[in-house]
């Protein structure tokens, strides 16, 4: 790390080499800004990850695990957990619903589910359901593997189990005997032909099932992956289908057992706008259900809250601008504002965050195999005979850099050594005149930055 950040001190043109600190790393990495409150540089240019035990944070040095890896007689490169930073994730995120809804008056609960496909190594599954378990933090399974994960982890039974993705029988089946031992499992209709699947093994196993529906919204979101929202998404039940499943319902007389609605606005999100109008329009889907006779009482939202990658708070692809409280108090207000005017009951909001909770709990160590230094190797004193004119003219900036002049160096310096290359491009100056030529345009890169701070 020592050595990196002495191979940026000639390349900062606001600050001089002799001035340079670790809070000029940490502004020059970000750190502060896409690590949150969790990761830093320390006074001395230690990376370091910051902890919460109880009213106390303490700042951790990397290097330090490190060491202590290496007295274990491990060595990297090696994937590093932070089991703490995974339960303070899960604590923010709830007690954020619970002061959002606290704020607004909500008339009811927020539970949250981790998708396990986002990450099925046991120890992060087996620690989710354990930190979770104080704010019924369920899971959602897409798969029997991860259905059989859910339901042996879980202990709480106020925490929910989501059951997304194709169902054959036996998943079906797996889902019905948790519902008979008092586990809340919500089977999610992805399509309209599942429902005979599992009224049929419903009935013949006496188990009444929880039925959510997913509907493909037309609301459309921003980011790298807004193919899952919109008309053309591949996920969730057309308007049409959907009323095919509540007269399918209603035949049966198990319209009863349709109480969630599941609706995926997008994964990592950006754009605070499009959570609030995807839930809106997920708010008239509920509506239109209760009003078919359905008794509701849950709204899934999915997926979306973003990471700031960049830390840039914008609405790029990989940055998000808005706050974790924004999030939770856009949602919940938009719940009231839709369904208050309708007399409607709130329903139980359920989110189901994955990178939002694991993204910062672990990190790849590796070891620096190299650094490069971008220092100008050695240059002859005096320019070689028969060098073409683009050489001759960069030795001559070279002897003539000045405090008075360095805007007009920089700029003849950048020009004589794009000139020389493009001659090496078409054949007019050889390998070693163009290494030559890189190499004094350094030199005089770096007499510039000398001269930089007395120049303010």
């Amino acid at each position: 790390m020592t050595q990196t950040h002495a191979n940026l001190d000639t390349h900062s043109p606001d600050v001089a080499p002799e001035e340079w600190s670790a809070q000029h790393s940490s502004k020059l990495y970000g750190v502060r800004d896409w690590g949150t409150d969790y990761f830093d540089i320390s006074a001395d240019g230690n990376a370091v990850v910051s902890l919460q035990f109880g009213e106390k944070t303490i700042h951790v040095p990397l290097i330090d695990i490190v060491n202590g890896m290496k007295e274990r007689g491990l060595d990297m490169p090696a994937v590093l957990r932070i089991e703490n930073l995974l339960d303070l994730r899960i604590t923010q995120l709830n007690e954020a619903f619970a002061r959002a809804i606290k704020t607004a008056g909500y008339k009811n609960d927020y539970r949250g589910v981790f998708p396990i496909k986002v990450n099925q190594q046991c120890h992060v599954i087996e620690e989710i359901a354990d930190y979770g378990r104080r704010y019924h933090h369920g899971l959602e399974a897409g798969s029997k593997a991860e259905l059989i994960i859910a339901i042996s982890q879980l202990r709480d039974h106020d925490s929910l189990i989501i059951c997304n993705g194709y169902k054959d029988e036996e998943f079906i089946e797996l889902g019905l005997y948790a519902r008979q031992m008092g586990i809340k499992c919500f089977f999610v209709l992805e399509t309209a032909t599942e429902l005979t699947t599992i009224l049929e093994r419903s009935k013949a196993l006496g188990i009444e099932p929880l039925i959510g529906m997913r509907i493909r919204l037309a609301s459309t979101v921003e980011g790298h992956w807004n193919g899952d929202s919109g008309d053309r998404s591949i996920f969730g039940l057309s308007t049409n289908a959907l009323l095919e499943v509540v007269e399918q319902l209603k035949k049966a007389d198990m319209l009863h057992c349709l109480q969630l609605l599941h609706s995926h606005l997008g994964s990592q999100i950006p754009n605070i706008r499009n959570i609030r109008s995807g839930v809106m329009e997920a708010c008239r889907f509920y509506t239109g259900l209760i009003e078919e006779g359905a008794p509701m009482g849950y709204m899934d939202l999915g997926g979306g809250l973003a990471v700031d990658y960049e830390g840039a708070r914008s609405n790029s692809t990989h940055s998000m601008n808005y706050g974790l409280d924004e999030y939770c108090y856009n949602i919940i207000e938009t719940l009231q504002e839709c369904l208050d005017p309708l007399d409607i009951e709130h329903p139980v909001v359920i989110t189901e965050s994955g990178r939002a909770l694991i993204a910062y709990s672990s990190m790849l160590l590796f070891n620096v195999l190299e650094v490069r230094d971008h220092k100008p190797g050695t240059i002859p004193e005096i320019v070689p005979d028969d060098s073409p004119d683009m050489l001759v003219n960069l030795y001559a900036v070279l002897n003539n850099v000045k405090l008075q002049n360095l805007q007009e160096c920089y700029n003849d310096a950048i020009y004589y050594r794009d000139e020389l290359r493009e001659l090496f491009h078409h054949g007019q100056a050889t390998l070693r005149e163009r290494a030559l030529a890189e190499n004094v345009s350094l030199a005089i890169l770096e007499k510039i930055s000398e001269l930089l701070p007395q120049a303010r």
